[in-house]
Parts: C-alpha cells; sequence; structure tokens
C-alpha cells in the first residue's frame, strides 16, 4: 500500500524552520546547536493509546524533496536507521508488537524527512541614502545554515474511509544541522524520546 505526505504537513515543517530563522535572530539566541531544537506532537484524542497494538515500520525514511516522482528518495542510511531504531525502542517499550506490514498490522508508522537551507545577507555600515560605501567600510556579507525536520505518522490502514488513511498520531522535530555524526543522531534520539514522554503517551 503507497501512502502519500499531506502536503499541509510538508508546509507545518516549512512553518517550523521559519520559526527556527526567527528564533536565530534574537539578540538572546541559544549558544547551542541542540538549544535549537523544537519537538512538537499531535494526537486524535478519540484512539485508546493506552492499547497495546501490532504495528509496522518503513525498511527506509523518505527524503521530501518537494517533487511528485514515482520513485521516492530516501535520506541517509546512517540517519534513516537511527530514526527508525528509536521508533522501535519506544513502541516496544509501550508493548506493542512489530510485525511485516504484510500481515496487516493495526498500525502502520510513515517516516519522512527533509532539509533546507536559509540564507541571510548582513549589510555594511554606512550612511543611508549613499550611493557608494565610506571609505574604510567593506560590503557586507551573506550567512546562512542548514535545518532538518522529521515528520513521524502513525496511520491507521483499517481505519480508512473514502481512500483517506486517518493518521491518530504526528510528531514534528526540527532542528540545525551541524556537528558530527553522532552528534546529530544523539539529538534524534533525545528528540524522538521527548516527543514519546509527551501525551498521550506520558499518561
Amino acid at each position: 500500500m503507497k501512502y502519500i505526505l499531506n502536503v499541509k504537513r510538508f508546509d507545518f515543517l516549512f512553518l517550523f524552520s521559519f520559526i527556527l530563522f526567527v528564533a536565530g535572530c534574537t539578540p538572546e539566541g541559544g549558544q547551542y546547536v541542540s538549544d535549537y531544537d523544537l519537538v512538537y506532537t499531535n494526537y486524535s484524542p478519540d484512539y485508546d493509546f493506552n492499547k497495546t497494538y501490532s504495528y509496522s515500520l518503513p525498511d527506509r525514511v523518505i527524503k521530501i524533496d518537494g517533487n511528485d516522482d514515482d520513485d521516492p528518495e530516501y535520506i541517509d542510511k546512517v540517519y534513516s536507521d537511527a530514526i527508525l531504531s528509536n521508533l522501535k525502542t519506544n513502541l516496544d517499550a509501550m508493548n506493542w508488537t512489530q510485525i511485516d506490514e504484510s500481515e496487516s498490522p493495526e498500525i502502520v508508522i510513515v517516516a519522512s524527512a527533509f532539509d533546507k537551507s536559509f540564507y541571510y545577507y548582513f549589510p555594511p555600515p554606512g550612511y543611508p541614502g549613499w550611493g557608494w560605501w565610506y571609505p574604510g567600510y567593506f560590503p557586507g556579507y551573506v550567512g546562512g545554515y542548514k535545518t532538518g525536520s522529521i515528520l513521524i505518522q502513525m496511520t491507521v490502514p483499517n481505519g480508512a474511509i473514502n481512500n483517506e488513511i486517518p493518521v491518530i498520531w504526528i510528531c514534528g522535530i526540527n532542528g540545525l544541522l551541524q556537528g558530527s555524526t553522532n552528534y546529530i543522531i544523539d539529538r534524534i534520539d533525545r528528540n524522538l524520546d521527548q516527543a514519546f514522554n509527551q501525551a498521550p503517551f506520558n499518561n
């Protein structure tokens, strides 16, 4: 069965990145890369998360690139494995049982991610309205940073109505893509753990 990411979710994570950009421009922004990590979760209040369920995980995490290609791309395997391993650990800790998708699990996990670069321009000091630079001053410079976002959706295939599969839980994580591979993986683990420490799993 093919699952298609809701475009609104893509726009939502783009907004995440915008919020991150605004936060980074404040005078008292964070001192560390991890200070800018954001974790968002939402869920269906009508679904009973206290029960145990069977679930399936994808083999890889889909890369969202804005294209509607039939053949999906995937994020780097080292990050994909880290995301899926953490999901399995947290779901198994709730006594949920992982089975293959061909065995008709009650919950199907859909995992995707994308990255986006932001650039900004710092003008040089000078006087407004002048058509040249005052001697001793240099032109401004362009800076930027790259953010990565992870989107996890819990879907219920058996609850599909008019070919629309309900999403009962959603998790969005956004952060700066800076630091070593191990550092980024460590932040992925901490942020996904935080997601499972929020409602409805912290009851």
